[in-house]
């Protein structure tokens, strides 16, 4: 038995754990970050979010040699607040240019992880849109309404799979229509009505996506 083989090994693993806490620890600085960022954008303090969000990028930095060198330790806690960045920057990327920023534009990130961003950010749009209602702003909601309906439509041409992005899409039919029954409620203050919006059918469209 080659003893100083199985020592060489015992190390690798050894290494190998050790990084991969350092990408858990410092993955959660990164979605702290982002988390941050959002909460700012809500409040308008934009110059907050983009400190924030260049604190989640220098963590991401300081992990991606680390991530290069081992691809496996991509996967689980760095992904997932790579997902979280993706959210953030796709969301202060809308409130500037109102437009959906492409994955191009938002760095670090790959693809399923630009996709889970921007599933996630139609849940922020939705919550911006309702804040945008109680000013009657009907032309903020209507916008956030016709993205969220662009992207629900969007998303049916990827063969998803029952994973998470699966799960997030079966969402986002709910999102956008609560900003369709949020649009039909402002529709009814501007006449002077109060009764209660009447059903509005869901979302459909031929050929969705279908389970697996």
């Amino acid at each position: 038995m080659d003893l100083v083989d199985f020592e060489a090994l015992e190390k690798q693993i050894r290494g190998y754990d050790e990084q991969r806490e350092r990408v858990i620890k410092r993955s959660r600085d990164i979605q702290k970050a982002a988390k941050q960022a959002i909460f700012s954008l809500h409040r308008g303090e934009n110059d907050q979010a983009a400190a924030r969000l260049q604190q989640a990028e220098k963590a991401a930095e300081e992990l991606l040699p680390v991530i290069k060198e081992s691809p496996g330790l991509r996967y689980g806690s760095f992904s997932n607040a790579m997902e979280e960045y993706a959210e953030a920057v796709v969301f202060k990327g809308y409130l500037e240019e109102g437009r959906l920023p492409p994955s191009s534009s938002v760095q670090y990130v790959e693809t399923e992880e630009y996709l889970g961003g921007v599933l996630d950010f139609t849940g922020e749009l939705n919550r911006y849109a309702i804040l945008r209602a109680t000013k009657r702003d009907v032309v903020a909601v209507q916008q956030a309404k016709d993205l969220v309906e662009s992207i629900f439509f969007a998303f049916i041409q990827f063969d998803l799979r029952n994973g998470s992005l699966r799960k997030k899409y079966d969402a986002l039919k709910y999102c956008l229509r609560k900003l369709e029954n949020t649009l039909y409620e402002l529709s009814l203050t501007a006449a002077g009505l109060t009764s209660k919006p009447e059903d509005i059918p869901e979302p459909q469209a031929d050929g969705a996506m279908q389970d697996e």
